[in-house]
């Protein structure tokens, strides 16, 4: 049985969005830190597991956003949006810039760790702005920038 709190009847309602964004905090990080040591030729087995947090975290967002929908507040709906937006559009900016560097591998982590670095600060003004209350649009995304940025 399902509880009436619960989404998928093992997630709380009220930290749905946040254990979205943990996910997508966790993964991108550690792309981050993998494209960082890939750099200097130092290859760590545990981009699966980051792949992984990923994946789980775009399909709670998907999920939340076009299935649960009516569950969610207005602000919750409007950030698991954006996170599916934002991880959409740095997946394939990832695939084409990773794909046009693929000949040196050197040139390829580079540019996947600048696409690392602008998925996490993207993710991250996200949570600075959930957790704040706020809505990210495209007239105010500047200023949440910066808001997260100083929090962080």
């Amino acid at each position: 049985m399902s509880d009436a709190n619960n989404i998928m009847g093992f997630i709380p309602k009220g930290d749905y969005v946040k254990y979205t964004y943990y996910l997508l905090l966790a993964s991108t990080a550690g792309s981050v830190v993998l494209s960082l040591l890939a750099v200097l030729q130092i290859y760590v087995p545990l981009g699966p597991l980051f792949n992984l947090a990923g994946i789980l975290g775009l399909v709670m967002a998907l999920l939340g956003f076009f299935v649960f929908k009516s569950e969610f507040s207005a602000l919750d709906q409007a950030h698991l949006a954006y996170l599916s937006i934002v991880i959409a559009v740095f997946f394939v900016a990832g695939l084409i810039l990773g794909a046009s560097f693929v000949m040196v591998p050197v040139m390829m982590y580079l540019v996947m760790l600048l696409v690392g670095l602008a998925q996490l600060l993207a993710v991250y003004t996200g949570y600075n702005s959930w957790k704040g209350g706020r809505t990210i649009t495209k007239h105010n995304i500047q200023s949440e920038i910066k808001l997260a940025l100083k929090r962080g």
